[in-house]
């Protein structure tokens, strides 16, 4: 793997956490969060999404390497 790969991949994985920590401030204090939807700025409060996977299985079903 070269070497500007894996700090990407580093780097996506820092954004999904930090963004995964936001979500979860914003449900505890029932922050609302803009979203871009249907060409225009929305803002909800996130929901929890109990349909997903681990992180861990959504790591290895999109093909990106530990």
């Amino acid at each position: 793997m070269k070497q500007h790969n894996k700090y990407a991949i580093l780097g996506l994985k820092a954004l999904e956490r930090a963004a995964n920590k936001v979500a979860e401030n914003a449900r505890n204090n029932k922050f609302k969060i803009p979203v871009w939807k249907n060409g225009r700025i929305e803002f909800e409060i996130p929901e929890i999404a109990t349909d997903r996977g681990t992180q861990t299985d959504n790591r290895h079903s999109s093909g990106i390497p530990e």
